[in-house]
């Protein structure tokens, strides 16, 4: 209870947005550990540990209103009766004629243009994609031991959300732009709206005649079509580990000593094929 968020005010006192107690949130959960020695000798060890977590959250209550472009964030937000930061978006239709998105507006009408990204009271038009967060997170670590040698292996893995993948389309581009996979299965010339849901790089008449044509694009960053599963399982480390023998060392006054060589995020097993190769754990902050 009392979750601290932003409250919109009547501005009196200097600001319009101000941090407040303005939401009651109900949240469960479990955790459990699996262990087992699968091979022991007096000579060979092999151990396995497996690890899982599951976290459920849910808004009771909320005070502050949340508006078409909070929903619809990379960064989620908080809604009655959903997840704690849940993913919603913009019902994409199709391209039209000329390449340009078709999505559903506030009204439950097809469009390109007429969109309203600080409607906050008809929102049930957004589509419901998950939570941001994963709600199943854990690992496997494999130990195996012969003589002096240990071998670990450890993977880790996490499924149940959403992520919205990045905002990179425009009604214009520069120079400067970095232009993502995506845009080699752009929309060309008419037709190609059959086979693809990539949108075109708009023309400058096409620009020219509407100038409001920058909001159907943004629509689509946000819209359904832009939206990945953030499930993954990766090789997160491997590690070889050799233990001089302590007879030597004794000799020497030493008690113990090792060499290890190790190496880490070697191996993306499972990701949607929608990142394009981008890591799951941190698209959005940047990492690829």
């Amino acid at each position: 209870f009392d979750l601290m968020g932003y409250f919109n005010t009547q501005g009196a006192g200097g600001e319009i947005q101000k941090f407040a107690n303005v939401a009651s949130m109900k949240s469960h959960g479990w955790e459990a550990t699996i262990s087992s020695t699968n091979i022991s000798t007096k000579k060979f060890t092999w151990s396995t540990d497996l690890t899982a977590s599951y976290t459920k959250t849910k808004i009771t209550d909320l005070l502050s209103q949340t508006r078409v472009i909070d929903l619809v964030r990379p960064s989620g937000s908080p809604r009655v009766g959903y997840d704690h930061r849940s993913l919603f978006s913009i019902p994409f239709v199709r391209l039209n004629d000329e390449g340009v998105p078709v999505i559903i507006n506030e009204e439950g009408e097809e469009t390109t243009t007429d969109i309203n990204f600080q409607e906050y009271e008809k929102l049930d038009f957004l589509k419901y994609e998950g939570p941001i967060d994963p709600t199943f997170t854990g690992g496997l670590n494999n130990m195996i031991r012969w003589r002096n040698w240990r071998l670990n292996i450890f993977f880790t893995y996490a499924f149940g959300n959403k992520l919205r993948l990045d905002p990179v389309f425009s009604a214009s581009y520069s120079d400067q732009s970095a232009m993502p996979k995506d845009f080699k299965n752009r929309w060309v010339i008419p037709g190609d709206e059959n086979i693809t849901n990539v949108p075109t790089i708009a023309s400058r008449r096409q620009v020219y005649n509407d100038n409001y044509l920058g909001y159907a694009y943004n629509a689509y960053n946000y819209s359904t079509e832009r939206v990945a599963n953030g499930g993954f399982i990766r090789m997160k480390d491997i590690s070889l580990t050799y233990d001089v023998p302590k007879e030597p060392l004794a000799k020497a006054h030493i008690n113990g000593l090792s060499f290890k060589l190790d190496a880490t995020n070697l191996w993306l097993l499972y990701a949607d094929k929608k990142l394009n190769g981008q890591a799951p754990e941190f698209i959005n902050s940047g990492g690829v």
